[in-house]
């Protein structure tokens, strides 16, 4: 095979992600803004169009982010940049006084699980997903990560508090999952801030962390 046709291969499969991301991009938003509640069951249809990109791409496990071996490795790296923006939403809980009535009991271990399951999710589609694709069409590390970062946020709009925090986490998840690849990892922490976000941020700022119309409800 000749340079030339590999570069025509490269540049055939760049604009097929480039159409794949805008086709679940725009599935997701309108699932977000409608479907949710007039169709909920359309977030299959969204699911099985994932698996097929996996399939189509052959996307292994690893790639995608769903790996164990490297779990320490991994959560030593993760810690050098989670845990001083995790002290500073303690100290914040502490000044504020929020900390202290966070209810911490045993009845909430469900709670806690499914909310960081659910994180683990959210960074399997942002990272497993999205940003793999992007990284078929943007080459540079940076530019893909801070784009899949604007991706996260614009999934939180209109709420200009998970839209910063989203924005800010996004990128930096990003630039970690390109070293790690590891989405549970990121999953635990991506669980940690946003329950001690939910519980520490004034309650105006964040409408029971709502997104898309339920924002203004």
């Amino acid at each position: 095979m000749t340079r030339h046709m590999i570069s025509a291969d490269a540049r055939k499969l760049s604009l097929l992600s480039l159409i794949e991301l805008g086709l679940i991009y725009s599935l997701v938003q309108a699932y977000i803004w409608r479907w949710q509640q007039t169709y909920p069951q359309s977030v299959w249809l969204i699911l099985l169009l994932l698996l097929a990109s996996h399939l189509f791409h052959r996307d292994t496990l690893r790639g995608v982010g769903f790996q164990i071996k490297n779990f320490f490795p991994a959560m030593k790296e993760t810690c050098w940049t989670a845990t001083p923006l995790l002290l500073l939403l303690v100290l914040i809980g502490i000044l504020s006084g929020r900390l202290w009535d966070i209810p911490v009991r045993w009845q909430s271990a469900p709670s806690v699980l499914r909310y960081i399951l659910w994180g683990t999710f959210q960074q399997y589609g942002l990272q497993g997903y999205f940003h793999n694709r992007l990284s078929e069409v943007i080459s540079r590390p940076v530019t893909s990560s801070a784009v899949s970062a604007m991706v996260f946020m614009s999934f939180h709009v209109p709420n200009p508090a998970l839209m910063t925090v989203t924005l800010v986490g996004g990128f930096a998840c990003s630039m970690l999952f390109l070293q790690s690849r590891n989405v549970f990892v990121l999953g635990l922490f991506h669980g940690a801030f946003g329950l001690l976000i939910s519980n520490v941020l004034p309650r105006e700022w964040l409408p029971n962390m709502r997104v898309g119309p339920g924002y203004f409800r």
